[in-house]
């Protein structure tokens, strides 16, 4: 069987991460990323696929990304160089669902390109294809995941966990209450009545369900009157139980049981995150009180998407990267990364009605483009 080989199969190499979008400093670590072209008999094979490649720059690549490399990146030799090489099918595939990452490559600066060739101009060319209305959604929804690890590391900040959760400390006694059995089928129940309601099972990219369902939790706190939308839960486990029939204090232990459950959850991700920051990070964090790297790559997200919907155009080196590197410093309080994030939100939403982008891309031309760069560029063996 043929395998994807990165020296041989490689059709384009791009500088990726800060490096691309111009918040790179000292010892940032270099990501690369590019596309290429699985060879015929790996692509038309039943027993194998190709999707991406990842792992270390491979000897054959390095010798001819070397100049430009070391021209982009002088002085990286203490720096990690990570490289994703995806199949042309899968990062068409990604383009088309407006995923941000892909986006990103697709229209990466020239001045960062490391390896180009005909078949990636071919695609390059026709970029425009890939955009639609759908990266208010993309966008938005990588950046309220940025958001939402925000928000749990400033909880881990302010307010750390100091001892291992323990069964008497929710009531329960040492033993379990319910049989495994029991426990699971009810509460799998009470979760599929919970799925009904939210659009979890939409076949939807998941960039897209992280905004749609920051827009449900905002209709359910309204429903049930909850005053923060950290306090929505157990009134909806409430009344999808009470639907089901679960009696109430049936449910009182469920949910006694799964709060001790949630807890050991947060305690060890708390406990991994301590022992896995990173020094010069935690003192940034230990000194703002919030992950300033996260709250950059939040902005830069939101500002992105909202160009992107506004101007129907998508720029990787930011214009305002000066102003995203002094995010990362500190710049701004927390109060005014939450303030600045939900009025980009706003704009993004109000701006979608009058975007030069299409409602969907153009599946048809976007499938004969991947037709015609397969068709002429695989190598037969």
């Amino acid at each position: 069987m043929v395998d994807f080989l990165p020296d041989a199969h490689t059709v384009f190499l791009t500088l990726a991460g800060s490096h691309a979008h111009g918040t790179d400093r000292e010892g940032s670590d270099v990501d690369l990323r590019g596309v290429g072209i699985a060879p015929l008999p790996l692509r038309l094979s039943y027993r194998e696929n190709f999707e991406q490649f990842e792992g270390d720059l491979s000897d054959g690549l390095a010798t001819r990304i070397h100049s430009r490399l070391e021209l982009r990146c002088p002085g990286r030799k203490d720096s990690r160089v990570e490289t994703t090489i995806f199949d042309i099918a899968k990062f068409i595939r990604l383009c088309a669902a407006a995923n941000p990452n892909t986006l990103e490559i697709l229209f990466a600066d020239p001045k960062d390109w490391l390896l180009e060739s005909p078949a990636w101009r071919t695609v390059r060319d026709r970029r425009h294809l890939f955009l639609s209305r759908k990266v208010q959604q993309t966008y938005l929804g990588y950046a309220l995941a940025q958001l939402k690890k925000i928000k749990t590391h400033r909880v881990w900040l302010l307010n750390p966990p100091e001892t291992k959760p323990m069964r008497a400390d929710f009531g329960l006694p040492a033993g379990a209450t319910l049989n495994a059995d029991d426990r699971n089928r009810i509460e799998e129940a009470i979760a599929a009545k919970l799925r009904s309601w939210s659009i979890e099972e939409l076949e939807v990219p998941k960039a897209a369900r992280i905004a749609l369902a920051a827009r449900m939790t905002d209709f359910w706190s309204d429903v049930l009157a909850t005053d923060h939308q950290d306090d929505l839960q157990e009134p909806l486990r409430m009344t999808a139980a009470e639907s089901l029939g679960v009696s109430k204090p049936l449910l009182g232990v469920l949910n006694r049981e799964r709060s001790f459950r949630a807890a050991q959850k947060h305690w060890e991700s708390y406990q991994r995150w301590k022992a896995e920051r990173n020094p010069v990070r935690a003192r940034l964090e230990a000194r703002f009180g919030y992950d300033t790297k996260h709250a950059m790559h939040l902005i830069r997200l939101m500002r992105t998407g909202l160009e992107l919907v506004e101007t129907g155009e998508l720029r990787v080196r930011r214009p305002d990267a000066s102003e995203l590197s002094a995010i990362r410093d500190g710049d701004l309080t927390y109060e005014e990364v939450i303030r600045e994030a939900r009025e980009l939100e706003n704009r993004m939403e109000a701006a979608l009605s009058s975007s030069p982008l299409p409602q969907a891309a153009d599946e048809q031309k976007i499938d004969r483009l991947l037709f015609r760069v397969i068709t002429r560029f695989s190598m037969p063996a």
